[in-house]
């Protein structure tokens, strides 16, 4: 194994522990805010009543016509800080869930399924169970699910003319190019001959389209892969959704790419 590998491998192991500290941060952050609310309130309740408790109530005029509309705010502050805290918790507990499922329950159903011999990805028969199951799990805890497809433009002239065997090649490295840039939660495998499909689970368009930039790039640091034209067709699924629906859009925003214009240069191009 190589030490860029290595780093990778370790960055990956080392993901979810920074993912877990910044949830940490995060609740820190949010019962330091509930803290401070509730002292405010209490500042607010002793200056006010202080002085009447401190010296006599004759010596001091208070509007106690103001005192029910006063307290009626404070109560209505009290209870509005306290939803809040409650509603974020609740989402960083949710959060917290995802990561730890997420990291668990990943490694077990790959580990089953066949993987392609040539690129070391996971071969297409398990595309129907990891459909289901990642738009299953999308779903229960209400994150997005990226795919994201890349695919080699005219990848049959590589073999025209350089010969199958370079083809093959050409495969293996972005293939490997993929592997290296995915993270621990992504699942990569071969859906066609000359394309792969990544499902990114809690990724947004905006978090494919930075996966699909660090591909490319990763893609031209690569001998094999220096000057060829990669398209990329991306698509979010969200619950309620249509498992199918997602991977058509995903084809359909290829498709839509490869009809555009050859980048010029012939370099890998980034998502649209």
């Amino acid at each position: 194994m190589t030490p860029a590998m290595d780093r990778t491998s370790s960055e990956r192991r080392s993901e979810p522990r920074r993912q877990l500290a910044e949830l940490d941060r995060r609740t820190w952050h949010l019962w330091a805010v509930s803290l401070a609310v509730s002292l405010s309130l209490a500042l607010a309740i002793t200056a006010f009543f202080y002085p009447i408790i401190r010296w006599n109530l004759d010596r001091i005029e208070v509007q106690f016509g103001i005192l029910p509309q006063l307290i009626f705010g404070l109560l209505t502050l009290v209870l509005l800080s306290g939803a809040y805290v409650i509603i974020k918790q609740r989402e960083l507990n949710e959060m917290r869930q995802f990561i730890i499922a997420t990291y668990t329950e990943t490694a077990f159903p790959t580990e089953k399924y066949a993987k392609d011999a040539l690129t070391g990805v996971l071969d297409r028969s398990a595309l129907p169970d990891i459909l289901t199951r990642e738009t299953a799990r999308a779903g229960q805890y209400d994150i997005p699910l990226c795919l994201l497809l890349f695919d080699i433009r005219a990848f049959r002239h590589v073999n025209e003319s350089e010969g199958n065997l370079a083809g093959d090649l050409v495969l293996k490295a972005l293939g490997q190019a993929i592997l290296q840039t995915a993270r621990q939660t992504d699942i990569i495998l071969r859906y066609e001959a000359d394309r792969f499909l990544c499902f990114l689970p809690g990724t947004e368009q905006s978090g494919g389209e930075a996966f699909g930039r660090r591909v490319l790039s990763a893609c031209q640091r690569s001998p094999r892969l220096r000057g060829l034209t990669l398209d990329t067709g991306l698509a979010v699924y969200r619950t309620p959704g249509v498992p199918e629906r997602v991977l058509a859009d995903a084809e359909e925003a290829l498709r839509a790419r490869r009809a555009a214009p050859k980048a010029t240069g012939g370099t890998v191009q980034p998502p649209a």
